[in-house]
């Protein structure tokens, strides 16, 4: 019988081949152009987000084993994990210019066809804005109507953020910091970064994981502001779809950090020196 079980398997895995693995064919029936007659630059649009959405489903994928290893102490599997999130950005800020591409009139030549559609409505967006701590409840109401959406952001909402989880590894390392991060700095966050920065050598492992952190950080921004310039190249400044102000509404997301002390921890070395009598 166990024989059988391998030879099926077998003929399973020789049966497979690289269409049928990635499911090509119904991948590329999901392109569907709303324009008529079609629009040639449609297509371009709907490849480039729908894309996105490959790689946010990605991301979120890898943030969960991101948590995991945090919440194993495994500190060098998570700077990994950071390390792939941190290329996954790169690819993305990288792909988000390809929309410069469309002049004006050739996005003018489709846009209506989007009808209430916009990139303010990304769920997985979202859920990786909640799941790195940006929970902002008030991005509820524009899915009201989506159980999907709802269910989705709402688990996101119930967990810990990422930062969250590092500061309870840090805790469950040893050091004084508390298991959750309210308004506000706190100053035994900023203790601890402090020692440990200034520790490197013996706390290597830590500061190349807040390093990554803070790349994550820095990358994300980015993407913020590529897409902010790609938005002001396309539409200038009039509103975008979906109920969001346009550039005016992402330029004001512009400025939030994920991990405030790692940031902030900067300024504690350059702070004066207390004369000593």
């Amino acid at each position: 019988m166990k024989g059988r079980s391998t030879d099926y398997d077998k003929l399973q895995l020789e049966e497979l081949n690289y269409n049928s693995y990635l499911q090509v064919p119904q991948l590329l029936e999901l392109q569907q152009r709303q324009t008529d007659p079609p629009h040639h630059d449609e297509m371009f649009f709907i490849i480039i987000h729908q894309s996105f959405e490959l790689w946010f489903k990605e991301c979120l994928h890898e943030t969960d084993r991101l948590v995991f290893h945090l919440q194993n102490g495994s500190v060098s599997r998570a700077l990994k994990i950071t390390k792939r999130l941190n290329a996954i950005f790169e690819t993305l800020t990288q792909q988000i210019q390809l929309l410069s591409t469309l002049t004006p009139a050739e996005f003018a030549g489709f846009r209506a066809s989007l009808g209430t559609g916009s990139g303010f409505q990304s769920v997985q967006f979202r859920e990786l804005e909640f799941a790195f701590g940006l929970q902002d409840e008030w991005f509820m109401k524009f899915f009201a109507d989506d159980p999907f959406a709802i269910q989705r952001l709402q688990k996101r909402l119930t967990k810990p953020s990422v930062y969250e989880e590092l500061l309870r590894a840090l805790k469950n390392a040893g050091y004084d910091v508390p298991e959750t991060h309210g308004d506000g700095l706190d100053e035994r966050v900023l203790a601890v970064f402090k020692e440990l920065y200034s520790h490197a050598e013996e706390n290597y492992h830590w500061v190349l994981l807040f390093e990554a952190m803070i790349d994550f950080d820095m990358l994300f921004s980015k993407w913020r502001s590529v897409h902010i310039l790609m938005v002001s190249r396309t539409i200038g400044g009039q509103p975008g779809t979906g109920g969001s102000s346009g550039g005016g509404f992402l330029e004001g997301r512009l400025p939030h950090r994920f991990f405030p002390e790692l940031w902030e921890v900067r300024n504690r070395f350059w702070a004066p020196q207390e004369k000593k009598p």
